[in-house]
């Protein structure tokens, strides 16, 4: 008998929406599906390195630039909307393509707008039901034409928590929510399926991703997020740190297929990576003091459980990094900083005394995803 297969697809805006699909692409192998993913460049080396046994083809990305001064983001946007326009087109027809060809059972698209297909059960999966903009009439206004778009697919899952205790505030959980089916799904976090090594009560040391023995590090720095603004995140924590004469690890966002794990620079305080690969990652995690971060919504479901102090520096001009980093200090899951104004010194003293608290976490699980694909008829 033919095992039936999925066709999933993640949006290339950060890195983000690729790690929080290897969760779910298990999930789905788990389950007997034989999975296809449809990516390029640092998503596809990511997804890879951790599904090896998935089936990858080729889709062009939105390839979406920032750039370096945040006020100009949105102007910087609405110039790139013909190519997010052609994208959506382009993906779609894509799709057609793929789908005359393969005969896939499902489609998943993680925030791409365009893929979907009209005699295929489709699902679409975001966070943001409620995308924050500059002007209300502008958050208004998206949020009405995005609810008019989702009625193209059959259902939304959601990487949240339902109900006030979440993690996302009003961007998952809006008072108005769409007409199609809803699933929330819990939180999609890759590195709880990894090993966690804990240091022994009698010794301070770790074994760090290079194999050499090592003491904790103050902090570690998860830089991504489109360019320029990664590379300017990474030579701010980069040289920052260095200045003060600490232990901390910087992963700059930047994983290749032909070298991982790659080491871009170290001295004898500091390592920077290019980037790390699962069971390295939470090596470093849990030698680290601190989690210095984007606070990407994807990170966020990831670092909970290791109940790290998280310190955000958001994308200057994304809206949904500044309310996420705003809502997660005003309860104080999180310190957050402004790029402008971010002193690493400062920041790390300031942490020292910060009350921090517990953000909830609730595991996704694959019962769960078992019942909402029986709810779509397959």
């Amino acid at each position: 008998m033919k095992r039936p297969s999925i066709c999933i697809s993640p949006i290339d805006w950060g890195l983000g929406h690729a790690t929080r699909c290897i969760s779910l692409v298990k999930a789905f192998e788990k389950l007997g599906y034989k999975v296809y993913i449809a990516t390029e460049g640092y998503h596809e080396a990511i997804l890879k390195e951790a599904i090896p046994n998935a089936h990858f083809l080729h889709l062009r990305g939105y390839r979406i630039k920032y750039t370096k001064w945040g006020f100009i983001l949105p102007l910087i946007l609405l110039f790139q909307l013909p190519q997010i326009i052609y994208s959506i087109i382009y993906e779609n027809s894509w799709l057609k393509k793929a789908q005359a060809k393969y005969q896939f059972n499902l489609i998943v698209s993680d925030n791409r707008f365009g893929f979907y297909h009209k005699k295929v059960p489709s699902i679409f999966i975001t966070h943001q039901l409620n995308l924050q903009m500059y002007f209300a009439w502008a958050t208004n206004l998206f949020q009405k034409l995005q609810y008019a778009w989702l009625k193209k697919y059959t259902a939304c899952w959601i990487p949240d928590i339902d109900g006030t205790n979440n993690l996302s505030g009003i961007l998952a959980n809006p008072k108005k929510k769409p007409s199609i089916p809803l699933w929330y799904m819990g939180c999609l976090s890759r590195l709880i399926d990894e090993p966690i090594y804990i240091t022994s009560n009698n010794s301070s040391s770790f074994q760090s991703a290079t194999g050499h023995n090592e003491n904790r590090i103050v902090f570690l720095g998860i830089v991504s997020g489109p360019e320029p603004q990664r590379t300017l995140l990474e030579n701010l924590l980069w040289e920052a740190g260095n200045t003060l004469d600490i232990p901390f690890v910087v992963i700059a966002g930047t994983p290749s297929k032909e070298e991982p794990n790659k080491i871009i620079a170290e001295n004898k305080n500091a390592i920077l990576y290019a980037h790390l690969a699962a069971p390295e990652l939470v090596k470093e995690i849990k030698r680290a003091d601190y989690i210095i971060c984007r606070g990407g919504y994807t990170t966020l479901m990831e670092l909970i459980p290791f109940e790290k102090k998280l310190i955000f520096i958001p994308t200057p001009g994304q809206t949904e990094q500044m309310y996420l980093g705003k809502l997660w200090q005003e309860k104080k899951w999180a310190l957050c900083y402004a790029q402008e104004n971010f002193k690493l010194n400062i920041a790390l003293e300031e942490a020292k005394s910060f009350h921090f608290k517990q953000a909830p976490f609730k595991a996704f699980s694959i019962e769960a995803l078992e019942a909402a694909i029986k709810q779509l008829s397959l």
